[in-house]
This record gives C-alpha cells, structure tokens and sequence, in this order.
C-alpha cells in the first residue's frame, strides 16, 4: 500500500490543494453556529438520500460537518476547543505526510461515509474525524494535550476513542458498524506501516547531539602563505609569527617552511 500511495504522490501529488484543514474547520465552525443561531434548520443538514435525490445535494457535503444535536452556548466553547484541536492534528499530519496524502486520507473517509449512507442508511460525519484523531495519535504519540489541568498524551487520548469505535462496530446497527469500518479501514490504510513499526519496538532515527561536557571541535591549522592545513597532512608543523614587518604585530600561522622565509 506504501508503494501504492508513493506512485499516486509521484504522478497527482503536484495537483493536491493545500491546507484544506482550514477549510474543513471553518465549514464545521459555521454550521455549528449556524444551528445555535437556528436549532430548526440542523435537521437540513444531515444526510439523506431521498432528500438528496430530490435536489437537496449540499447534504452530501454538511453531513460531514453538522452536529448531530442541539448545539447550546456552552457546546459552543467545547466546539471552538475542538476545531482547535482538530486544526492543529490537520496541519500537523499534512506537514508529516504532505498535502497530497492528507488530502486523500480525508476524502476518501468522506466518500467511503457517504457511500455507506446512500447504501445503509443515514450516518454521521464524525468517524472521519475520529479516523483523523486516531492518525495523529499514530504520528505523534507524545504530543499532549491539557484535560482541563492534567496533561495527556494524545496516544491515550487515541487508544480510548478507538476503544470507542470498536464498541460502536460492536453494537451499532448496521449503517454504523459500516461506517466505522471505512473510517478504520481509512486509518489502517495510511497509518498501518507506522503502527506495525511501533509494534516491532522499531525506534526513531534521532540525531546525535555531543555531551555537554565534550571539548569543542579542533579548528585546523592553515599557514597564511600556501594554504597547505593539517587536515590536510597531519605531520604538517606549524609556527606563530607576529613580526612587524610581514605580519604588522597580528599573530600569524605558517608552516615551517613559510615561517623561515616569509
């Protein structure tokens, strides 16, 4: 699968919009104000298929974005947090993985959601992000985050809404259980290689950083005449000169033979 998204980032990857993140965070922010602003209209944004045949196509896009419920002033603040949180897994992963591949990770969780509910049945939008949370959590395990005081790691944060997932592919209905599998399949999709080298204890390649207490390294002696350095011949001596004459009093590296005659 890796080879495969590599050939498909090598041919399309030039085409790939960038930070469609911020797209995908004020869409849902304005929806979400939107049903504050008028609890009535939510129920024309979720996704259903006869509606959608009958000319109401924008579903097909809201669906993804609507909350599933009644959006109070306090739901208001979780929401803002959350598209916060939300903005900051998107331009991190696109940053990891690149506009092309982050891109095709969101839509093909979008089309595969939207397949399930013109097949199954009306689903919501929020496995996609779910999906998008679990990916973050792959990439960047220790990233933490603030649960009011207490800082977690996102990969706990990741492991529990997994847990979650798969209690909904255990006893949701059919629609549902269809939809988490897409958002899993999407997930395993591009994050699979990352988890079976976590598994195998795999380490980061990290670059090595000398110990404090190490000496600094040797500068190489140049004499100032031929150039000629003891990088470049080990044996090479050297002698400091700080004549009047040819070096006006500055101290001055020759090698041996220069400083003879120089």
């Amino acid at each position: 699968m890796e080879s495969l998204l590599a050939r498909l980032e090598r041919r399309f990857g030039r085409h790939a919009p960038e930070g469609i993140i911020l797209w995908i965070v004020g869409i849902s922010g304005a929806l979400h104000l939107l049903v504050f602003a008028r609890p009535d209209v939510a129920h024309l944004l979720w996704l259903y298929p006869d509606a959608v045949l009958r000319g109401e196509v924008w579903r097909v896009v809201t669906f993804l974005f609507a909350p599933t419920g009644p959006v109070t002033g306090y739901g208001l603040l979780w929401t803002a947090i959350g598209l916060w949180f939300l903005h900051t897994m998107g331009s991190a992963l696109e940053a990891q993985w690149g506009s092309f591949r982050f891109d095709l990770f969101f839509f093909l969780g979008a089309l595969g959601t939207l397949a399930v509910g013109f097949a199954l049945g009306p689903v919501s939008g929020r496995y996609v992000a779910e999906a998008l949370l679990l990916a973050f959590a792959a990439e960047f395990p220790d990233f933490e985050v603030l649960l009011l005081i207490l800082p977690v790691k996102v990969k706990y944060l990741g492991l529990f809404s997994g847990g979650l997932m798969v209690y909904a592919l255990i006893s949701g209905d059919f629609a549902t259980r269809a939809a988490v599998a897409v958002a899993l399949g999407d997930f395993l999709i591009f994050c699979g290689g990352t988890l079976r080298s976590r598994m195998r204890g795999a380490r980061v390649m990290r670059p090595k950083v000398a110990p404090a207490f190490a000496p600094p390294p040797r500068k190489a002696r140049v004499c100032a005449k031929c150039g000629k350095s003891d990088a470049d011949d080990p044996n090479l001596e050297f002698r400091v000169c700080d004549c009047q004459e040819r070096c006006h009093g500055k101290l001055t590296e020759y090698c041996l033979e220069h400083a003879r005659s120089h």
